[in-house]
């Protein structure tokens, strides 16, 4: 403690300032890169609401922006938000309650709930469906485009049925299935003898106190509600349903960022299941069962930074966007919820920041979010100085070279020529096998009418990428071809 004493005096003396300015500095730090994260939801725009727990308590919520834009009701922390792919969790959560009262195991057959499904998907498990191993066709690819009825749940289950093949075999790989999930929902009703919505009441919502949560019905009323927004031109348009949001088990939840909090009070203190079927969920599992890598759980995804095992999950659908994370070691969690549907990278990152910033940088900063603040403030030409500035303390920022790209990437779209230009030149010279930063810069230059540099640049792309990268390579082989004509 006399170190730290010491250590103010000193500030006091070379900066001049009393002690109540430099305590109020860090407030305004902290405060600062909050209004930075939320900035494209102040004044009377779509909103957003915020909440980070740590220790079990609540440390920071607040609102940003309308709920209901025609009817200017500003967005609280009782706001309730549709959760889009968020909602996973929760059917995750009603699955693993029927598996804990011995009514379903994760090796039960879909065809042993559901006898009538064909028999090509007679080999997919209870976990396949959970872990995004099912290899069921996607309901939004099989549903005509043109329909004039909003598709549900039990509907996809009759499309699914009228299929006679899985696009792989049962866990031969991962690829993200929202049909499984709206499977999922009829596999509660079927065992339960419940509707999915009123399982979710029962068994979850009412049981840890979430009474300002509910599953979409049409016609529902829903208190607090938030009603989705997009843009058109500078203009929000109230667009809060599309064809398929009246799913439910991939992404009909409604919640607040206060109800969130009474969610991880149960994921904390095992209300509703047991810790191995907790910690089931939230460990990913490949073809062989659990493994200790990054991957996929049920209804979160697994993911370590700085050896930090965190688990997460963002949703969008038209009108909503939204962005969980927990952080077991440093017992953080955070929640994003909001009413527009843009911003979808900002909001991830920004959980992630949220996190860092109530964790005392214990678990790091994503240094892109840096970038932009920067960017947002002083301009992009002296970037690089900036970031060689910070990655000085390289324990106390996330390096990530993807975010980064995708930060390029979004100057791009957002036609901000130089932004994009000078964060690309900047992931060219500290990651110069990797293809992001030529894929973007590539776009920057067909953007911009320089097509030979635009070739060179694919090429690049094509000769650093990895297999798996096949889009990238195959845009790059494209635009080559049409630029060179």
């Amino acid at each position: 403690m006399k170190y730290t004493y010491l250590t103010l005096a000193f500030l006091l003396i070379i900066t001049g300032c009393k002690p109540s300015q430099i305590i109020t500095k860090k407030k305004n730090d902290k405060e600062d890169l909050i209004n930075f994260l939320f900035r494209n939801y102040t004044g009377e725009k779509p909103s957003a609401s915020f909440v980070v727990i740590k220790d079990g308590e609540v440390k920071k919520s607040q609102s940003f922006g309308y709920a209901d834009l025609e009817n200017k009701i500003l967005a609280n922390s009782k706001t309730n938000y549709r959760l889009a792919s968020v909602t996973k969790q929760y059917t995750a959560m009603s699955i693993l309650i029927l598996i804990q009262q011995g009514k379903l195991t994760y090796e039960t057959k879909l065809t042993e709930v559901i006898p009538e499904f064909p028999d090509y998907g007679k080999e997919i498990t209870i976990k396949n469906l959970l872990t995004h191993r099912s290899g069921l066709q996607s309901y939004e690819k099989l549903y005509p485009k043109n329909s004039k009825k909003q598709i549900l749940d039990k509907d996809i289950l009759t499309l699914l049925k009228e299929q006679d093949s899985l696009i792989f075999t049962a866990n031969s790989k991962f690829k993200y299935s929202n049909s499984g999930y709206a499977i999922l929902s009829q596999i509660v009703e079927r065992v339960s003898k419940k509707s999915f919505k009123q399982f979710m009441d029962d068994e979850v919502f009412q049981k840890i106190g979430m009474s300002n949560s509910t599953v979409y019905l049409k016609n529902l009323e829903i208190k607090n509600r938030a009603f989705g927004y997009k843009i058109k031109d500078t203009i929000f348009e109230r667009k809060d349903q599309s064809l398929t949001s009246a799913v439910q088990g991939d992404g009909g939840v409604y919640s607040s960022v206060n109800d969130f909090y009474l969610w991880d009070k149960n994921l904390s203190e095992n209300t509703l299941i047991t810790p191995d079927l907790k910690n089931d969920a939230f460990t990913s599992w490949d073809e062989n069962g659990k493994t200790q890598e990054s991957g996929c759980g049920f209804g979160w995804f697994v993911a370590f930074n700085n050896k930090q095992k965190y688990v997460w999950h963002t949703g969008s659908s038209i009108g909503f966007r939204s962005s969980v994370l927990r952080i077991p070691s440093e017992k953080i969690a955070v929640a994003i919820y909001t009413n527009s549907h843009h911003y979808g990278r900002e909001l991830r990152q920004g959980a992630l920041a949220l996190a860092s910033l109530y964790s005392k940088n214990k678990f790091p900063m994503p240094i892109d979010v840096m970038i932009e603040k920067e960017i947002n403030i002083n301009g992009s030409e002296h970037i690089k100085e900036y970031y060689d500035k910070l990655i000085s303390d390289k324990n106390k920022y996330d390096i990530n070279k993807k975010n980064l790209s995708m930060l390029a990437y979004s100057y791009f779209k957002k036609k901000e020529s130089l932004n994009c230009f000078n964060i690309c030149k900047l992931l060219i010279s500290q990651f110069p096998s990797y293809y992001g930063g030529f894929f973007d810069l590539a776009e920057y230059y067909r953007a911009n009418g320089n097509n030979k540099k635009a070739i060179e640049n694919f090429k690049k792309v094509i000769e650093l990428a990895p297999s798996h990268a096949r889009g990238a390579i195959n845009h790059s082989k494209k635009m080559i071809g049409k630029l060179s004509k």
